[in-house]
Parts: structure tokens; C-alpha cells; sequence
């Protein structure tokens, strides 16, 4: 099976309204691990309701890998639920073709 075009990256809001402007954007797991985590659409939910739950504050960087300068690896995620896109490198803003304002996942009661 190919590799999706598009990926996704949940970013802060303030982290993104301070790299907006940049060529490059970055991220400090990038600098801690050497690649930005990313996720395929069909993962992009239960990340969403597992790491950013009651969150508005964040948005959704849709990157066009075919516009990428850092190779793109995916890579088993540690709990076993399947594998993920990870960018070995800083993300050139031609590649991020739309920014998202998700709704806000709750947690259940």
C-alpha cells in the first residue's frame, strides 16, 4: 500500500502563531527525538481524543508530503497501535497546505 500524500501534525496554537512567519517550522520533539510526530486521517481522531482531549487551544497542520524536504518514515508506535508518520526533519510552510481548528474532543464522564 503507498504512503498517504497528506499528514497531519496537532501543533499548539501559540507554538504555531509564533513559527507561522518562519520558512521552516519545527518542534521541540523534533529537537529531543529527531523527527516531528504526524499522524495518517484515519489516526488523526483517536490522537485527537487521547493526547488533546478538552483542548481548544491546538491546530491541525495538513502537510503535503510530496512538498517535503525531510524524508518521511513510518515507524510502530510503542503501544502497538499500529504505525505512524514521523518527519525526520524541519517541515518547509510550502508543504503545510491547510491549518485546521478541530472541534474540542471531551472526556467521558
Amino acid at each position: 500500500m503507498a504512503a498517504p500524500r497528506f499528514i497531519y501534525h496537532v501543533v499548539f496554537k501559540d507554538e504555531w502563531e509564533r513559527q507561522k512567519d518562519n520558512t521552516i517550522y519545527s518542534t521541540t520533539t523534533f529537537e529531543d527525538e529527531g523527527f516531528i510526530h504526524c499522524s495518517k486521517a484515519e489516526q488523526l481522531s483517536r490522537i485527537l481524543k487521547r493526547f488533546f482531549k478538552n483542548r481548544a487551544d491546538i491546530r491541525i497542520l495538513k502537510i503535503d508530503t510530496t512538498l517535503l524536504d525531510a524524508p518521511v518514515l513510518y515507524e510502530a508506535a510503542d503501544d502497538g497501535s499500529g504505525f505512524f508518520p514521523h518527519i525526520f526533519g524541519s517541515i518547509c510552510m510550502q508543504a503545510i497546505v491547510d491549518i485546521e481548528m478541530p472541534q474540542v474532543y471531551r472526556r467521558s464522564k
